[in-house]
């Protein structure tokens, strides 16, 4: 193209030059041309005209020639001119895609920043890795009614102290189209004398205290996500939280009470801390309004992210739906439907709860309400999820309940005898719960997960130079009603009632403080040993947070 432009300059200045009336020579002369002079000039242009037909037929076949000979390359590539594909070429020639870019190797000076954890991202942002963690020390007191704590196995009204959570963490992304997260809880309990017996004769086994149980490190999330998968969207896969219930998959950082409600502990989270290995494929629909997800799972009972066993397999999915989202006035309604069916894990279920726990060790945390093992040919669970936004207002509610089909009592079964058969035994839960932001701040909706996200203070908590800064101030109330009692199976019934108060000094740290006071019900039924305590009455709890993560 240069040298055309070159030869149409040289052609313009040959025009001017040639033509008399724009010679530099003076001349006086007014005289019109004369025919010879114009058929002259005419002939002239003609024949430029036809210089420049000449030179663009010329150009387009060169780009022909061109376009055929990369063509020919591409599809020619051999190892000897391979390196001719460089980022700075064309797209080599596997590459279908229409906007086709060289593969991101995250080379260069990569930027360190700050979002709510400290996170390096590549010149490209291909590559992403944050690290991370969090901490939750708890103080737990509890005050029962005499007899309201019978037959409750754990640590009964006793107080505790310790650390709920206390977790390392590194995630991020590589190559712009995996995510992946590393994450050990370094504070799960376990029984040390598990198995042991201090009176074989008698069947009597080690009791569980403080001095026979120890902290282990087990996994949580651990997973890598392949994203922007056709039709699909994401696929996941390793140690994975089941797509089932709002408050399950709402992080444990961005909780409105010290503990989930009681259906954490009955069904989503029982024994294996609520992750389970598997694969879940999930997405987006209706731009954001909506979340699917589907995945295939080992039914697990325990908390190191593997199982051993014929079948012991579940299936879970969900599917949300924002019918009002108003992103500008803070409001939306969320509603959500869930299930699964699952192979029980050795052939047997429990249902079993606690509430707060006395400083974090699960294995000495109070059971409030218990069906002791009982075998049953398959468990379903199914759920429903609805969900409020209203500026500082907001609230949500849950529902799970599980049918579990030819049911045998066991040794252990909370009923009458064992070998007892017990048809489809049925148990569940639901809660309601009310939430509000004292000082004007709302609750953050992530579309991508429907669940509820990190609470960022209009003004974070400080004291200086004589002025105080308030942070964030929440209130919050939950009602919490399970029903264990079905078939000749008498794990009891509970009803809670929970009030909070939350103070978020800044995105990364909060105090929480809650009071709980449950109504137990075990024994409703005539089936009992005779001298059974009655196991009824209130049970109060007061317990503290202090909790920061990064």
């Amino acid at each position: 193209m240069s040298n055309l432009k070159r030869i149409l300059a040289g052609v313009c200045w040959a025009i001017l030059l040639s033509n008399p009336l724009l010679s530099s020579e003076p001349t006086i002369s007014l005289t019109p041309p004369s025919h010879a002079e114009v058929r002259g000039f005419t002939e002239r242009m003609d024949q430029l005209q036809q210089r420049l037909d000449r030179l663009e037929a010329e150009n387009g076949q060169l780009k022909q020639s061109l376009f055929e000979s990369q063509t020919r390359l591409n599809h020619e590539v051999t190892p000897a001119n391979a390196e001719m594909w460089t980022a700075d070429t064309a797209c080599p020639p596997e590459c279908q895609c229409p906007n086709c870019a060289p593969a991101q190797d995250g080379k260069g000076d990569w930027k360190t920043g700050w979002n709510h954890g400290i996170e390096w991202v590549s010149p490209d942002k291909a590559f992403k890795v944050h690290i991370g963690g969090r901490t939750q020390f708890d103080s737990v007191w509890y005050q029962a009614e005499a007899g309201a704590l019978s037959g409750a196995s754990g640590s009964g009204s006793q107080d505790g102290v310790g650390f709920r959570r206390a977790r390392l963490r590194a995630d991020g992304t590589m190559y712009e189209s995996i995510d992946y997260v590393v994450e050990f809880d370094f504070v799960n309990t376990v029984n040390a004398n598990q198995g042991l017996a201090i009176d074989p004769g008698a069947g009597v086994s080690a009791p569980t205290n403080e001095n026979s149980v120890i902290n282990v490190t087990a996994p949580t999330d651990l997973w890598f996500r392949f994203k922007d998968i056709p039709i699909v969207g994401n696929i996941q896969v390793g140690n994975i939280k089941e797509p089932i219930g709002f408050e399950h998959l709402t992080s444990s950082r961005y909780l409105n009470f010290l503990e989930r409600s009681f259906n954490q502990d009955l069904f989503t989270g029982a024994f294996n801390n609520g992750f389970t290995p598997g694969i879940l494929a999930h997405n987006t629909y209706a731009e954001q309004r909506g979340t699917w997800a589907i995945g295939l799972f080992r039914n697990t009972a325990n908390i190191f992210a593997f199982d051993v066993g014929d079948g012991e397999g579940a299936v879970t999915g969900r599917v949300t739906y924002l019918p009002l989202l108003d992103e500008e006035c803070h409001q939306l309604i969320h509603i959500g439907l869930s299930g699964s069916s699952r192979d029980p894990d050795q052939n047997r279920v429990r249902y079993r709860t606690r509430d707060m726990r006395q400083g974090g060790n699960g294995s000495l945390a109070t059971v409030f309400a218990d069906t002791g093992f009982f075998a049953a040919s398959q468990a379903y669970f199914a759920g429903a999820e609805l969900v409020g936004v209203n500026g500082p207002l907001s609230f949500q509610a849950e529902w799970i309940g599980s049918w579990n089909p030819n049911a045998v009592s066991q040794s252990g079964t909370a009923s009458a005898a064992t070998g007892t058969p017990l048809g489809t035994v049925y148990v569940q839960n639901f809660y309601t719960e009310v939430h509000y932001f004292l000082t004007g701040e709302t609750r953050e909706y992530e579309k991508k997960s429907g669940a509820f996200g990190r609470v960022i203070p209009l003004r974070n908590a400080r004291w200086k130079g004589g002025c105080f800064e308030p942070g964030a101030w929440q209130v919050a109330f939950r009602y919490d009603h399970a029903d264990l009692n079905d078939h000749g199976v008498f794990g009891g019934t509970l009803n809670s009632y929970t009030f909070g108060v939350n103070w978020f000094l800044n995105p990364n740290m909060k105090v929480q403080a809650n009071y709980a006071l449950t109504e137990r019900d075990r024994a409703s039924n005539q089936t009992l040993p005779i001298g059974t305590p009655a196991a009824d009455g209130l049970i109060h709890g007061f317990g503290l947070r202090v909790a920061h993560d990064f």
